[in-house]
């Protein structure tokens, strides 16, 4: 089962985001599906930016680019 994000420094937003797309994968969730629950894989900051920009998110694919712009470090960006 994936962690919920927080947003904290020893969390990865890249890695998390990776666990969470194959978590769905295998529970055959769809990806309209993972829109309407992420937010119950979000806490704090995290969640509470979900909330303030929820009309942004048309997509999955929106959602995914938007968050990990958001929380991705700068250096796990350098390492990739």
């Amino acid at each position: 089962q994936t962690p919920k994000f927080s947003g904290k420094p020893d969390q990865d937003a890249d890695e998390w985001m990776k666990d969470l797309t194959a978590t769905f994968r295998m529970a055959d969730i769809t990806e309209p599906q993972g829109l309407k629950i992420i937010f119950t894989f979000l806490e704090g900051h995290p969640k509470q930016w979900f909330n303030d920009n929820i009309t942004m998110f048309e997509s999955w694919s929106g959602f995914k680019a938007q968050f990990l712009h958001t929380f991705s470090s700068p250096s796990s960006k350098q390492l990739a």
